[in-house]
């Protein structure tokens, strides 16, 4: 009995080191086998959470208003009910603490003859926007698109304690019409919002 133990135990002794030598044979010829990403604790992809932004930007257009643009992701229509009860649209980003818009048509003065959008923005800058506490008129620079010649006014201000960056395009379409674009947004949020606010003005269009 006791013989045939110990041949049995020889035995599996020399299965267990031919094993590993085999074991080790095959990692230094094809290296160790693959581990599943999911057994790693590493997530796989998914896709993105419903009501996230995607990378696609759409087209928007309000005929009541009179213009269109190219809507960024981030960015939705809506319409918000001033205290005289008219409707106004605004393109909101995310929420209104970061940016918004409001565009509005302006008919060009008689006085505005010379360059009409760079005089009414600084009419504006002039007459209402330095009434703003703390206003801070940070540039004023020519700013153009394929539609449009244009001004475009930075400045800072204060709205109930918080610092606010305002953003304006002012964008002559034509002899008799300026397209004033209105952004606002808290400073910490809109002052790294420059790309995207510059892409939305390019794309506008007034409709026909």
């Amino acid at each position: 009995m006791r013989c045939r133990s110990n041949i049995g135990l020889a035995c599996l002794v020399w299965g267990l080191v031919w094993g590993l030598v085999w074991g080790l044979v095959w990692v230094l010829l094809w290296g160790w086998p693959a581990i599943p990403v999911r057994a790693q604790g590493i997530p796989l992809p998914t896709t993105a959470p419903a009501g996230e932004p995607t990378a696609a930007t759409r087209r928007f257009a309000d005929p009541e208003a009179g213009f269109e643009l190219e809507l960024l992701p981030g960015w939705r229509s809506e319409h918000t009910v001033e205290n005289d009860g008219r409707r106004v649209l605004e393109i909101i980003y995310r929420d209104r603490s970061q940016s918004w818009l409001r565009v509005r048509r302006e008919a060009i003065p008689p006085d505005c003859a010379d360059e009409p959008h760079r005089c009414l923005a600084e009419r504006e800058a002039t007459d209402s926007l330095q009434f703003r506490p703390d206003f801070q008129l940070k540039k004023r620079e020519r700013f153009s698109t394929s539609m449009a010649r244009g001004t475009l006014l930075t400045f800072t201000f204060r709205r109930v304690g918080k610092p606010m960056t305002g953003r304006y395009y002012y964008l002559q379409t034509d002899d008799q019409t300026v397209w004033v674009l209105r952004f606002e947004g808290e400073t910490r949020f809109h002052d790294t919002l420059r790309y995207q606010t510059d892409r939305l003005a390019y794309s506008f269009r007034p409709l026909p």
